[in-house]
């Protein structure tokens, strides 16, 4: 299980209008996960349908802090759009908490720095 792969198939998930539950921050440098939706459509999946080898929400913020990915506080300068958020108001608690996950070399429009990423 590469760096990469792991990498890059959250980059896919993140990219896909398939899945609510995981997004870009609008300024592309962060990942939002909405934790208990994420858990359901993601995490929860079996099968040839599983994407990663976790199936926890524990298991899965270690794959992200083991990629470099540091979570950002709320205090942070955290850019989400209103219509994101009367959006997530609208859907309630099927949503869950919202986690901000940031990584230098993870990127929207910047997919070639996926490969200056390294596993700690």
């Amino acid at each position: 299980f590469s760096a990469c792969s792991f990498l890059k198939k959250l980059q896919r998930i993140i990219g896909s209008r398939c899945f609510k539950s995981v997004w870009w921050g609008d300024d592309g440098y962060c990942v939002v996960i909405a934790e208990k939706l994420f858990r359901k459509e993601v995490l929860g999946r079996r099968g040839h349908l599983k994407i990663f080898q976790t199936e926890s929400m524990r298991g899965f913020i270690q794959l992200l802090k083991l990629h470099g990915f540091c979570k950002m506080e709320g205090d942070s300068s955290i850019s989400i759009s209103i219509k994101k958020l009367q959006a997530l108001a609208a859907a309630g608690s099927a949503m869950g908490k919202l986690l901000f996950y940031h990584n230098p070399c993870f990127r929207r429009d910047c997919p070639n720095l996926l490969g200056t990423c390294l596993r700690r």
